[in-house]
């Protein structure tokens, strides 16, 4: 019995030499690169910080994401960018994306682990308007999901969940069919759509001041906001149609689903639930009015925004989820801590966030030497080029940049090469600047990329790599293809 129990457990792990290749290009990228000589205007720390780079992306897309994520840790700390192993983790595991997707965890993952997707399903699929057409169906959704991505950014943890159990109601195979990738992929798109539709607040406000001290002219955000929304209507639309056609999407099962097959306790909220939304609501409404322009500017919101934050607000809903009677005459709270966290925590998403986000960060950083080299390398894409050129590059180099690292950084490099090119061109500055500052909120390829990229590629209801990595191309090229037939002729236009 025992011999039979050592062999199993050999077999489990004995891994195949794709995966041993895998692990040893992704071992050799974090502990390897920093040994080269530097090149270009990097330094021995760059070298460092990029090989770490390097290997996150490769390994995640082809090994463990926790595994990845402790050798991340340690390749991280021997960098010296944080002062050593100790700070580094203390930098990564500290970030506040990280707490912030722990305590959204509590109180999102608890809605959704207590039936709030099944009912979700079973009423929405259920509406005449939808039941005859799903591809409007998954329209209306994205469309809805990008207004809520306006206001709030967080929300990958509660709306993946969600659509991964429309999945499993109107059963779409976890292996076979592209349904989930091409649905989460699409909420990943339709949030970040809708977080940089406005320019008026967090890192976005601080690149429309550059941009204004720079070209000498504010952008206007009224027009800003208008040409942006609608791009983002066209890109959802087109990713809908065209991505259902691309990931040859199944949409009969969706179609001619019956929701009476459906247990019964899917026909009403559990009476948990409802007391979950009011705090969950509640937190989203504040976080809400904290960047709605006059309102966030009283004492009251102020003091939420800056003191508080919208950290602070997840805490104070988990931990009123965690007092309040869950309604159901079983002696609990509405979230019994200890009994389903370990069920509604995805330990990977939380790895990948704390690793991906200070690495990005990292590698553009004024101690690597990365900036000088892409500056030099793009900067001469827009010497002596057409007015049209100009913002085709510039959405195109915005477009890669902000995929590979940090969008801030990036962002302010972009500005700073574009910028010039743009006053001598004549071209609508307000539109150009536009068009930088919106694609550089579009990190949606690589984990690094963006928070909700990361949360969206440790999602474990998508476990293949070459899947998500396909479904974020198509949306790039979704995005800069219909970003440069706006941008182009609104920036003549509009002069």
């Amino acid at each position: 019995m025992s011999t039979t129990m050592g062999t199993t457990l050999a077999e489990k792990r004995t891994y195949t030499p794709t995966q041993v290749v895998n692990i040893a290009i992704t071992l050799l990228l974090m502990f390897g690169v920093g040994f080269l000589p530097p090149f270009a205007t990097l330094t021995p720390m760059g070298m460092r910080v990029l090989g770490v780079f390097l290997g996150i992306v490769w390994g995640y897309t082809t090994w463990d994401v926790v595994t990845v994520s402790l050798f991340a840790f340690a390749a991280f700390g021997f960098t010296g960018f944080s002062g050593g192993f100790d700070a580094a983790v203390s930098s990564m595991l500290g970030n506040s994306t990280v707490y912030q997707s722990l305590v959204l965890y509590f109180a999102s993952g608890a809605i959704v682990y207590y039936g709030f997707g099944k009912w979700f399903t079973r009423w929405s699929l259920s509406r005449k308007i939808f039941q005859r057409s799903p591809i409007f169906y998954t329209w209306c959704c994205m469309m809805a999901f990008m207004v809520a991505g306006v206001f709030v950014s967080q929300m990958m943890l509660l709306l993946c969940p969600i659509w991964n159990d429309i999945a499993d109601n109107c059963g779409y195979d976890k292996k076979k069919d592209n349904f989930r990738y091409f649905g989460c992929g699409g909420i990943l798109l339709s949030l970040s759509l809708g977080g940089g539709l406005l320019a008026y607040r967090g890192w976005k406000l601080g690149l429309a001041n550059q941009w204004a001290e720079l070209v000498g002219e504010p952008i206007n955000l009224g027009f800003q906001l208008v040409v942006n929304l609608i791009l983002s209507i066209i890109v959802i639309t087109v990713y809908v149609i065209f991505g259902s056609k691309v990931f040859k999407i199944d949409y009969s099962k969706m179609q001619y689903f019956d929701v009476e097959k459906m247990d019964e306790e899917s026909k009403h909220l559990r009476p948990r639930v409802k007391r979950m939304l009011i705090p969950y609501g509640l937190a989203i409404a504040l976080a809400i009015f904290t960047t709605v322009p006059g309102i966030s500017d009283t004492a009251f919101f102020d003091f939420i925004g800056s003191t508080i934050t919208v950290g602070g607000l997840y805490t104070l809903c988990a931990v009123l989820l965690m007092v309040i009677p869950s309604g159901e005459h079983d002696g609990e709270p509405c979230l019994p801590f200890k009994k389903i966290t370990k069920a509604i925590v995805n330990w990977p998403t939380l790895m990948m966030c704390a690793v991906t986000i200070p690495v990005a960060t990292a590698l553009t950083s004024d101690g690597t030497g990365v900036l000088p080299w892409v500056n030099s390398i793009f900067a001469p894409l827009f010497e002596g080029r057409s007015a049209v050129i100009v913002v085709i590059f510039a959405v195109i180099v915005m477009q890669f940049l902000t995929n590979i690292g940090s969008n801030i950084a990036f962002g302010a490099a972009m500005i700073s090469i574009v910028g010039p090119f743009a006053v001598q061109s004549g071209l609508n500055l307000t539109v150009v600047g536009t068009a930088v500052i919106f694609c550089a909120n579009l990190g949606l390829v690589l984990p690094g990329a963006s928070a909700p990229a990361a949360q969206y590629h440790s999602m474990p209801f998508l476990p293949d790599g070459g899947k998500r990595i396909r479904v974020t191309l198509f949306m790039v090229a979704c995005f800069t293809i219909c970003a440069i037939l706006i941008y182009s002729p609104v920036a003549i236009l509009f002069k």
